[in-house]
């Protein structure tokens, strides 16, 4: 699926103005083709992300599509969670929610519950080898996706997209 450009630049393959005539006129698109610009690949992405998840989550073999959200807590690496650390790391999941959810990857040998040594009254979550290697199997598919993406940019059109890729999402509204 490609994103169509929304604004032609002087000099591009099709565009019928003369060098004068785009001089004369700013090619620089307009607030609203930026904004359309950008829902475009906004979109276009979701639907990236969607289609990914959802392969994802049917090989996944009885597991609801909630239940890879509490995986996808371990992209990257860290120990043992409180099932209350989960809850607030899904915002909106019930504690009964996140105990069937929880329930489910244990049956299917995603996760493992253990007590939690400091207080014998919580448990902690880790995933098992096969959880983990359920996350990375999905990881080194983006992370393949990542790679072509960013190798047809220099590598400074590379770092200007990351620097501002981190701006937009610090500055996400909520």
């Amino acid at each position: 699926m490609k994103i169509d450009r929304l604004w032609k630049k002087p000099g591009d393959a099709g565009n019928k103005q003369s060098m004068k005539e785009s001089m004369e006129r700013s090619s620089f698109p307009d607030r609203q083709q930026m904004t359309t610009a950008l829902l475009r690949f906004v979109f276009f992405l979701g639907g990236m992300v969607n289609e990914q998840q959802w392969h994802f989550e049917q090989q996944m073999e009885g597991c609801h599509p909630e239940d890879v959200r509490v995986l996808f807590l371990w992209m990257e690496p860290r120990g043992p969670l409180m099932v209350k650390e989960i809850a607030q790391e899904l915002k909106g999941v019930s504690l009964s929610t996140l105990t069937r959810i929880l329930d489910r990857l244990e049956q299917h040998g995603y996760i493992r519950r253990m007590l939690n040594p400091q207080d014998r009254r919580s448990f902690q979550v880790i995933p098992t080898e096969r959880g983990q290697q359920a996350v990375e199997t999905f990881l080194q598919h983006w992370r393949t996706v990542v790679q072509s993406v960013l190798g047809v940019l220099t590598p400074t059109e590379q770092l200007v997209l990351i620097e501002l890729l981190n701006k937009v999402q610090q500055n996400w509204p909520s």
